[in-house]
């Protein structure tokens, strides 16, 4: 897709979601801020021949076992993630990622897919919490069961 491409994407875009000229950086990205504090990362990807959305999932770090294998548990055949997957970055937080073909690349399936990233963080982030302290539990649990034995 060529540069003028990618900016008529991000353009129509723009315009469908109330920001009139919108436009992609010198790299062809495009950063969005949703209610204050969530950002989706809208990126280009020529050599793939698709569009990648990417959102870190606020304040979610995975360090311990559990929250990695709920992860990845999401990541068999994409479907804990809507067809994309998840990923850490290089700070340890947990990012997930939804890919569109440049072929299907319009203005409307962005911000549906965007929509749909967006759920999906919702759900992971709570859903890692609660994973998070439910593996606390069991683990506090298990501590009392071998203090009694």
């Amino acid at each position: 897709m060529s540069e003028d491409a990618v900016a008529a994407v991000i353009s129509a875009l723009g315009e469908s979601i109330g920001i009139p000229g919108l436009r992609p950086d010198a790299h062809g990205c495009c950063r969005l801020l949703f209610d204050g504090n969530q950002v989706v990362e809208i990126h280009p990807s020529s050599a793939q021949g698709r569009w990648l959305l990417s959102c870190v999932l606020r304040g979610r770090r995975a360090d311990g076992p559990s929250e990695l294998q709920l992860l990845m548990q999401g990541n068999h055949m994409g479907a804990g993630f809507g067809g994309g997957w998840a990923a850490l970055d290089g700070q340890g937080q947990a990012v997930l990622h939804l890919p569109i073909p440049w072929t299907e690349a319009t203005a409307s399936a962005l911000l549906q897919a965007i929509e749909m990233l967006l759920q999906n963080a919702e759900r992971w982030m709570q859903r890692l919490s609660e994973g998070v302290m439910g593996a606390a539990s069991l683990s506090h649990s298990a501590r009392g069961l071998q203090l009694r034995v």
